[in-house]
């Protein structure tokens, strides 16, 4: 081993010491949020040697699940180890961040030092806290170290050839693209490292015809989604106007940059309205498009200032552009795009006078950990990380309301009723905050007053299944199968796909009402609507024994 390798052996162990440092106190941390969705409740993770359950599930992600099937074999629901492995990713992505930025900086004076500066920034920026210590924020996390792996395998190609790099290249852009759908911008990416680290933004220098590999790739992932999905980007095109989605995307942009430079107001749950023009967002709007066309404009004479402020744009483009998303903003979003910054960073300390860059450096890494630790100790409980959502949003019905579920699951009942109650007057749409009220009261034993609550909410929306399938449950609980019946049959009415509606249906004709034929159409319907839900299993034992 020589010198320059024992060098930057030293260099990532320093980098894995300081993630460990930054980040350790997530590791008690509990499942939080979409967690329990898509870990807990997520029963193909049962079944690692079924590998179609898996694909069945998402299959755009199967590289993802397969990672969460794999800490099931090992652990069950644990959420320790989970959160070990995404600690050790956070280490390796620093390391290919390192690896990554040495390729970009070069040989310039200070190279060095701002390579390994941009990826401490990065490894232990607090704004990187919701895709390394929330579980399901893996998705951004592991996409973004495979997209690392395939830049530095593409910009290694790039620069001195050979199939070994290009064959990294390849295989890292398709497990990102089996991943997380925001690998699509690897093409573009490729595009930007060529022409601004390679070729120091010589455009007329960049080898186009090596790109078409690549394009021709992207199309086969869009031909494949197409074909089993129906849609190429999201199956919630009319959930925004494109209009109200850019301009609002305009200014959650700019938001980001804040978080980033200043990581103040942190949340898991930024309630961002949606916006269509207004003198805010035209602003917003004009200052994204002059910073990209500053950036193109600057590109031979600050090549790798350019290449940061695009990474940046690019990297959020699948999520802060046209394709509109349920959340308008979430921190996990911009994980890898938040290099480009650091990137920018590091080279305005590599040009400080003296050792004037490394005591800076040091500085804002010991403040960066400092920031990361005390937003970790939010994301170890959910109540906290909800009520601190509250305390910043007091004014959001869906931070109340998901502040409502959190205190339902720990079994503070009480006060999770008047978070349910806050979160409907602010927003007398939110039936769902009506209906957990229910859940709340009948949990607390209040059965009449928990009937009332759904038959007060089915009155004001009577196609509204939830409360049907409430009431349902408690008659069958009761004893009142054929009341019990009655509502579940006035769901499927209304909602003909409902899995828990056709499950207690077939439970319901199998166990207590004695009809075997109706038992077995409406297990089978579910089992075939829902095969991975958590009661399924339940549900093809009942089968099973009412068809043997």
């Amino acid at each position: 081993m020589n010198r320059r390798e024992l060098t930057l052996w030293l260099t990532w162990g320093a980098l894995l010491a300081l993630t460990v440092v930054a980040y350790e106190n997530m590791l008690s941390g509990e499942f939080t949020y979409d967690d329990k969705v898509e870990v807990v409740g997520n029963r193909t993770l049962r079944f690692l040697d079924e590998w179609r359950l898996v694909l069945a599930y998402n299959w755009s992600r199967p590289v993802l699940i397969a990672t969460y099937a794999l800490n099931y074999r090992l652990a069950g629901l644990d959420p320790w180890p989970y959160h070990v492995v995404d600690l050790t990713l956070q280490g390796l992505n620093a390391g290919l961040a390192l690896l990554l930025g040495l390729r970009i900086f070069g040989d310039q004076p200070g190279g060095r030092l701002a390579a390994a500066g941009s990826a401490a920034l990065w490894a232990v920026h607090p704004l990187n806290t919701e895709a390394v210590s929330y579980v399901t924020g893996r998705s951004e996390q592991l996409a973004g170290g495979l997209m690392l792996l395939a830049c530095l395998g593409f910009v290694s190609w790039r620069a001195e050839g050979g199939l070994g790099r290009l064959a990294l290249c390849a295989v890292a852009t398709a497990l990102a693209f089996f991943t997380k759908e925001v690998a699509v911008v690897l093409p573009v990416a490729f595009v930007l490292l060529e022409w601004l680290a390679v070729r120091r933004g010589a455009l007329g220098q960049v080898r186009w015809g090596g790109h078409l590999l690549w394009l021709v790739a992207l199309g086969a992932f869009f031909a494949l989604r197409l074909r089993v999905y129906g849609v190429i980007t999201t199956d919630l095109p009319d959930l925004r106007p494109r209009d109200v989605q850019l301009f609002t995307q305009a200014e959650v942009i700019w938001r980001y940059v804040q978080l980033a430079v200043l990581p103040v107001g942190q949340s898991v749950f930024h309630d961002h309205p949606a916006t269509g023009l207004t003198a805010r967002s035209a602003l917003a709007m004009a200052g994204v498009l002059g910073a990209g066309i500053g950036a193109l404009a600057a590109a031979r004479r600050a090549p790798l200032v350019s290449l940061g402020v695009l990474w940046w744009l690019l990297c959020l483009a699948p999520s802060s552009s046209f394709v509109p998303l349920k959340e308008t903003m979430a921190e996990h979003r911009p994980y890898l795009a938040l290099l480009g910054l650091c990137w920018i960073a590091a080279e305005g300390l590599r040009r400080l006078p003296g050792s004037t860059g490394v005591a800076l450096l040091v500085t804002l890494c010991a403040v960066e950990v400092g920031l990361t630790r005390s937003r970790n100790t939010l994301w170890q409980t959910e109540v906290a990380l909800w009520g601190d959502a509250v305390k910043k949003n007091p004014a959001s019905a869906e931070a109340w309301y998901g502040y409502g579920d959190a205190l339902r699951f720990k079994s503070e009942l009480a006060e999770a009723a008047t978070a349910y109650k806050r979160a409907r007057e602010l927003n007398p749409t939110l039936l769902d905050a009506t209906n957990n009220l229910g859940l709340v009261q009948a949990q607390l034993g209040q059965r009449d007053e928990a009937e009332a609550t759904w038959r007060a909410l089915l009155l004001e929306s009577p196609t509204y299944c939830k409360a049907h399938n409430n009431l349902g449950l408690l008659y069958a609980r009761e004893g009142r199968p054929r009341e019990a019946a009655a509502e579940l049959r006035t769901t499927l009415a209304y909602c003909p796909d409902d899995c828990r509606a056709h499950r207690y249906l077939g439970e319901l004709y199998g166990m207590q009402l004695n009809d075997r034929q109706k038992a077995v159409l409406h297990l089978e319907v579910f089992l075939e609507l829902c095969p991975a839900d958590r009661m399924s299993e339940d549900a093809r034992a009942l089968l099973n024994k009412l068809t043997w």
